[in-house]
């Protein structure tokens, strides 16, 4: 079993969209359910609906060929500008400290982190306490570490009606990630940004397939307003995660922490409770896309565990049906699924 790095290098705006939002917001990471459904639709773009569906049958069996994570953003190390630093999820349990006095002391501090170096994510899943001044550290270097990878801008939009030329309009909101930048003799001075994800492979065979069809997603636009050229990016290859990521996918934590989102299979549902330490729900809805076909028509809800979520045993996840009611009748020959795989850190056991 190999665990690989990949990067997405945007060559222009991005909009996700935000559950309950309109295109007001956009986020600056991609959950994994939405990433696999990507992937599935440019597997049918390459290969077919054979292709997609065959993709669909290995997720759906004991032995998934591989599982993503969520997508998390990279960009410029601050002590290095021509090194890439990556930004992990916050767990939801807190770190581990000696005394009580230093969580009461960092704790509203600590809740307002939304990314985390990988060292830093690294002491806090383990099992050795960390002194007041290595919770200062990580929370300042939480503060400033991704300053600059991206920004967020608001476009207006109008729409002109037809008939009575009436102008409605509202406001679009989209993501620039942070270019490259290089010197007179063409060195790299700064290394640009984007979203990087990780995939481990139960079946290598797969590997080359995956490039592909990263590589149509990249020509095709990923997340939403690709109508309008979002969404383009450089694939970077699989690439085997440094020195600084071996703690996080193989050492021995004190517990496991989601970077995907995840389904509880059948079997999993009676012990969850048992084996979860802390954890937060999101709610997935959205409409049906097949291939390069958006539909007006909108798939079942489901609630999946977050990134960030904490457990004591190994999870394994599973794809979830949320085909419509009468999906034939609606113009949906095949049924509609999100991913549920989880993607657990470490995982040392398996890997």
């Amino acid at each position: 079993m190999s665990v690989y790095l990949f990067r997405l290098h945007f060559l222009g705006p991005v909009h996700f969209g935000m559950a309950g939002i309109d295109l007001e917001a956009t986020q600056s990471t991609l959950s994994s359910d939405s990433l696999i459904s990507a992937i599935v639709n440019a597997f049918l773009l390459l290969d077919g609906p054979e292709a997609a569906e065959k993709v669909i049958s290995a997720f759906s069996s004991d032995k998934p060929p591989f599982v993503l994570s969520s997508l998390f953003p990279f960009g410029p190390d601050k002590d290095k500008a021509d090194r890439y630093a990556e930004a992990l999820v916050r767990p939801l349990t807190p770190p581990p400290v000696g005394d009580s006095e230093t969580l009461g002391r960092f704790g509203k501090d600590l809740k307002t982190i939304n990314y985390l170096h990988p060292q830093d994510f690294a002491a806090w899943i383990s099992q050795r306490p960390l002194a007041p001044h290595e919770i200062e550290s990580v929370v300042s270097r939480a503060r400033v570490f991704t300053e600059g990878w991206w920004k967020q801008e608001t476009r207006p939009r109008v729409a002109l009606d037809r008939e009575s030329q009436n102008s409605p309009v509202w406001s679009q909101a989209a993501t620039w990630f942070q270019r490259e930048e290089r010197g007179k003799k063409g060195e790299v001075l700064t290394v640009g940004s984007g979203l990087y994800g990780l995939v481990r492979f139960d079946d290598e065979s797969w590997k080359e397939r995956l490039a592909s069809a990263f590589r149509v997603l990249g020509d095709t636009g990923l997340g939403g307003e690709r109508t309008y050229g979002f969404g383009l990016f450089k694939f970077g290859g699989f690439e085997t995660p440094g020195d600084h990521w071996r703690e996080i996918l193989s050492g021995e934590g004190r517990f496991k922490v989601l970077l995907s989102l995840y389904y509880p299979r059948q079997e999993e549902r009676k012990s969850l409770a048992q084996s979860l330490v802390a954890w937060d729900f999101v709610e997935k809805r959205g409409y049906v896309v097949s291939g390069r076909n958006a539909t007006t028509i909108k798939r079942k809800r489901v609630r999946m565990l977050v990134e960030g979520s904490v457990c004591r045993q190994p999870l394994r996840g599973a794809m979830v049906d949320v085909t419509p009611e009468n999906a034939v009748g609606l113009g949906i020959p095949h049924r509609v699924f999100r991913c549920g795989l989880a993607f657990l850190v470490p995982d040392g056991e398996r890997i």
